[in-house]
């Protein structure tokens, strides 16, 4: 008896033992099933890898519930590849259905039903090294950027190395782990290394990277890093660089002066070292005023370093050809003796001497064709083939590059010398010497936005010389219009510390409008505040619709802009005369932006375009306004259904082709306009039609430019001008840095 009471406890120990040594056996199961194996696959990876096929991963994710759990096995795999229905086209070596599949077996099948359901090769393989072992917004940062973990990302840790399945730039799953093979991190900019550490600015934050053991000493450079082991092996700095002015550039090359056109990398890795260190996107590559450091490796760009701020003082005009950037030739003359250089060569050509563009480029020399005057204040003409000169003269430097749609010109010159041609070109050089300096000082700082904008970095330069930036060049120079640039030179309006884009237009209805009309960002666009523009001071009643029609049909008010002939002008809207053209110009917009101009049955429900289906015109309705009262949204009513248009743009589109007759405030009839003067109007039913009482002439958004020199009349100074026009801005100077005095 005593010894069955000894034997009885050591049996329940062992029973414990055992059922704990079961615990721990079913706890690093599960464990397993959680974490990246080298040996096997696991189900929670299988939806991901399986979305490249019929189903996306959420209904791989239902189709596989029960019937796949844990380790992938040889029965599981079976029925996948029969769902898939490929079976009898894959071989393997078959083993009993409930052994797990080996994870090289698994991606040997895999990659037979990438070759059977992926003939075209979407799916992809790369080798990835995860830089960090945490998400940011569900993305996983790597070496090649911030990717998505399809299959999530519990299983990476900070430095592993795998060879990753890729499509469309999401890691579907991960294939093996990599160790032996070093993996490379190119092109990366380091900012410092110190204590086993490297400052790298990547993906524009600077991130800490573990280099123990590695005991270079690197600051503000571009380097490849290299891993190997799930660690960093060898740091291997970029020793060539050059410095020089960016002239051009397009997604595979860039343009520095003094070196010629070098390929780059494909992705243009900019880098800000002076006051803060930062990663920029292309629009700080302000084309002809940036000296920059270029790193070149294997021939190619591979990191642009900024050590100091761009100096605005040049900009580049692209002289459009009746609309088009490309001429079939070009012919260029001077009064005086100029320079024509090409390739490494250089011609002194005694005054009179037209140049043609294609006696250049027949030798099939590579660079651009550079002209300049020899002469102080000398100037440069566009010719024709007879040397009859067929423009204005141009200031500055010319230059021609062939491209395969024909050649370009652009006229490199001075910021200032170029608004001498802008203000000019934008506003009367007789209105009051006010309004000029508050045009001038408007004109740059819109020059100075655009110079950011880099949309005619494939051209080499800043801007064009129409509409579409500032009409610069088409009227002489005048006296008074340079005097009011002489008199700000280098002064723009800032909002927070940064120039801000000073929109102007010709005349308002009475207000300006706020920043709304264009849906624009209130952080960033602030100052465009409508405000009121009566002589007196008063500030109309506007917010209904009878209130607008009573305000825009009074033509007595008395506005610093008044005096324009648009500054109240009428329209007849015949729609049943006018149906194709309004039908043209609706579907022009909606191509261009499907939210434009959006069309509904008679239910309310979405369909297409129309106007067979929706019958005649019935009405016109005002749906919302601004607090400027420029319309935002307006609904064209028909008989089975209607259409929104929204935008001032396209409601001054759609309904100037509409339009039958248009008069302005002195009953003087509107010709050749291809919009209606604003969208600041009203509409009034009459037999056969509408009636359109509007006011104003452009979009209304900042300064008028009427209303400026009517202001100035009134005694009010430029700065005056600005601060009405543009609310909570400083005047400031951007060649010195300082607040203009007020």
């Amino acid at each position: 008896m005593k010894k069955k009471k000894i034997i009885l406890p050591a049996a329940a120990v062992l029973v414990c033992v055992a059922l704990m040594a079961l615990i721990f056996i079913l706890w690093k199961m599960q464990e397993e099933e959680t974490a990246f194996s080298e040996k096997y696959v696991m189900a929670q990876e299988l939806p991901s890898l399986l979305s490249f096929t019929y189903y996306d991963a959420a209904k791989w994710e239902t189709e596989l519930k029960g019937m796949v759990s844990g380790k992938v096995s040889y029965r599981e795999l079976s029925n996948i590849l029969k769902l898939l229905g490929i079976e009898e086209y894959v071989t393997y070596e078959k083993k009993a259905g409930f052994v797990s599949v080996p994870r090289a077996v698994f991606f040997d099948v895999y990659d037979q039903a990438l070759d059977l359901l992926d003939p075209e090769k979407h799916v992809t393989f790369q080798d990835l090294v995860f830089l960090s072992d945490e998400a940011k917004e569900e993305q996983w940062l790597t070496q090649q950027g911030y990717l998505t973990l399809g299959s999530g990302g519990s299983y990476v840790s900070q430095y592993s190395m795998y060879q990753a399945v890729m499509l469309d730039g999401v890691v579907l799953g991960l294939k093996q782990k990599l160790m032996d093979a070093p993996l490379v991190w190119a092109d990366v900019f380091i900012h410092k290394t110190e204590e086993g550490t490297a400052q790298v600015l990547y993906e524009k934050e600077l991130i800490s990277v573990d280099i123990a053991g590695v005991t270079d000493d690197i600051t503000d450079t571009v380097c490849d890093i290299e891993f190997q082991n799930d660690a960093v092996s060898a740091i291997y700095k970029k020793e060539e660089t050059i410095s020089g002015t960016v002239l051009s550039y397009n997604e595979k090359q860039i343009e520095i002066k003094g070196y010629g056109t070098l390929e780059h990398s494909g992705n243009l890795r900019i880098y800000k070292t002076y006051g803060t260190v930062e990663q920029l996107d292309e629009s700080k590559l302000i084309i002809g005023n940036l000296m920059a450091d270029f790193v070149v490796a294997r021939g190619k760009v591979c990191g642009i370093i900024l050590k100091e701020p761009a100096q605005i003082e040049q900009i580049r005009v692209l002289l459009l050809n009746e609309g088009s950037p490309f001429y079939s030739e070009l012919y260029v003359t001077s009064p005086e003796e100029f320079t024509a250089s090409f390739a490494d060569t250089q011609q002194n050509l005694p005054g009179g001497t037209l140049v043609k563009a294609s006696d250049y480029f027949a030798s099939g020399g590579e660079g651009y064709l550079r002209l300049d005057s020899a002469v102080k204040e000398g100037r440069l003409f566009l010719a024709n083939e007879k040397g009859e000169i067929v423009s204005q003269d141009y200031p500055g430097g010319m230059e021609i590059r062939r491209f395969e749609e024909g050649y370009s010109i652009v006229n490199q010159l001075s910021l200032e010398d170029y608004l001498c041609g802008v203000v000019p070109s934008e506003m009367p050089a007789s209105y009051e010497l006010e309004a000029l300096r508050a045009q001038a000082v408007c004109a740059r700082s819109y020059a100075c936005i655009q110079l950011t904008q880099g949309e005619y970095a494939r051209f080499a330069a800043n801007v064009d010389d129409s509409t579409n930036y500032q009409v610069y060049n088409k009227q002489p120079r005048d006296e008074r219009s340079t005097l009011a640039v002489q008199d700000t030179v280098g002064e723009v309006i800032s909002m927070n510390g940064e120039v801000a884009e000073a929109y102007y237009y010709s005349t308002s209805c009475g207000f300006s409008q706020n920043m709304d009309v264009w849906n624009l960002d209130p952080e960033t666009y602030g100052y465009l505040k409508s405000v009121p523009l009566l002589a007196d001071g008063s500030t109309p009643d506007i917010s209904t619709e009878e209130a607008f029609l009573a305000f825009i049909t009074n033509r007595d008010y008395v506005a610093y802009d008044s005096d324009g002939a648009y500054f109240r002008w009428r329209a007849e809207i015949k729609p049943a005369e006018r149906l194709s053209a309004i039908q043209e110009a609706a579907l022009n917009r909606q191509a261009v932006n499907p939210d434009n101009v959006q069309c509904f049955d008679a239910k309310g429900a979405p369909q297409a375009l129309d106007f067979a289906a929706l019958g005649n015109i019935t009405n016109l309705i005002p749906e919302e306004r601004s607090a400027g009262g420029v319309l935002k949204r307006l609904r064209i009513q028909c008989e089975q259904g209607s259409i929104l248009v929204t935008t001032e743009y396209n409601i001054r589109k759609i309904l100037k082709a509409a339009a039958t007759a248009m008069t302005d405030k002195n009953e003087k009839a509107i010709d050749a306009m291809e919009l209606l003067p604003s969208a600041a109007f009203s509409v009034t039913p009459v037999e056969g039609g509408f009636v359109l009482y509007g006011g104003g002439y452009g979009h209304g958004i900042g300064l008028s430019q009427n209303g400026a020199n009517g202001m100035a009349k009134a005694g009010f100074t430029y700065t005056d001008i600005l601060l009405k026009f543009y609310q909570n801005i400083t005047i400031e100077n951007i060649y010195n840095g300082k607040e203009s005095q007020q």
